[in-house]
């Protein structure tokens, strides 16, 4: 069954349909959220969160199409509000982070894919907060430079010169790294 098809089963009542649609976006809510939070207890209440609110707010959704930015918009939301509420962005502590992939990863038996998180999660940990989350969306998800915009609620002229500054720096870094190494 579709997306759509299972957004308008769920919209209808179809508790079995909501499940499948959570079984199908689980892990990009998880990779979004880990952008955002590096405690995986946090990262549990927060998507825990967005599931509670987008199932009782599926029937306001009136483009079923629409599902995935409607929801990963809300997850987002919910992450900022956790931000606020510790009143400032923690730092990333690179052995604890990297540990924390490590441990997510081995424990879904995607060990063969451990490497490229941690090079590609380094790379990211240059950036800040807005840079890792245009970079996620578009390149990750595949989401447009408008539909970011509307998600991070920033111009898409502005999603469009932190994409090219986040690229910069990581090339600068990544060339930086390669003469030193």
């Amino acid at each position: 069954m579709k997306v759509e098809e299972l957004v308008l089963c769920a919209q209808n009542g179809d508790s079995d349909a909501y499940t499948k649609l959570m079984l199908n976006i689980r892990n990009d809510l998880y990779k979004i959220c880990k952008i955002h939070l590096i405690d995986d207890n946090e990262i549990d209440d927060v998507i825990q969160e967005t599931i509670i609110q987008t199932y009782k707010n599926i029937k306001k959704l009136h483009n079923p199409s629409k599902f995935k930015a409607w929801i990963i918009t809300i997850l987002i939301n919910n992450c900022n509000k956790v931000y606020r509420e510790k009143q400032k962005i923690q730092k990333l502590n690179s052995n604890n982070y990297f540990t924390n992939i490590i441990n997510s990863l081995t424990s879904k038996n995607d060990i063969e894919n451990i490497e490229d998180s941690i090079n590609f999660y380094q790379l990211l940990k240059i950036l800040d907060y807005e840079e890792k989350m245009i970079i996620i969306l578009y390149y990750s998800e595949r989401f447009t430079f408008r539909e970011i915009s509307k998600m991070l609620k920033i111009n898409e002229n502005t999603v469009k010169t932190k994409l090219y500054r986040a690229k910069e720096k990581i090339k600068k870094d990544y060339i930086g790294d390669e003469k030193n190494g």
